[in-house]
């Protein structure tokens, strides 16, 4: 009994013949589409901000911030391909939910109130994402 996994060729992986994989039944997982994720991580995000009970211009952001965050997998997902020098260059959807659960952990008394609690908002995102994908980063 043999069981394999793979990742799609590109990034230092290489295609599989037909002649090899003849010896396995494929079985094969899609990508989810934007509108799932975003509908996943707005979830998790709509339910933090209910649960601690942010204000309503911080609630107002959520879209944004989603939509914000999925771009910058996707660019980094298209970008910052594996390579066997940077084999460490491997992003997945636990990268999304490592941003939102940094957004989980702050409450709203930590915020503030007015315009200074969403500027405050907007850059604990902005440490967010270099906190997953740039932190990996080298040259």
């Amino acid at each position: 009994l043999f069981v394999c996994a793979m990742g799609p060729p590109g990034g230092g992986r290489n295609n599989i013949t037909p002649r090899y994989s003849r010896h396995f039944n494929m079985v094969t997982i899609v990508d989810f589409d934007d509108t799932t994720l975003k509908r996943i991580f707005s979830s998790i995000l709509d339910w933090a901000l209910v649960k601690d009970d942010f204000p309503a211009n911080i609630k107002e952001l959520k879209d944004s911030i989603v939509e914000a965050t999925l771009d910058v997998y996707k660019k980094v997902m298209s970008q910052l391909l594996p390579t066997p020098t940077k084999s460490h260059y491997t992003f997945n959807l636990r990268d999304i939910s490592r941003v939102m659960q940094g957004f989980t952990m702050m409450g709203p008394n930590q915020l503030g109130t007015g315009t200074a609690a969403k500027e405050r908002y907007l850059r604990l995102w902005t440490h967010e994402i270099l906190r997953v994908f740039y932190d990996r980063l080298v040259d």
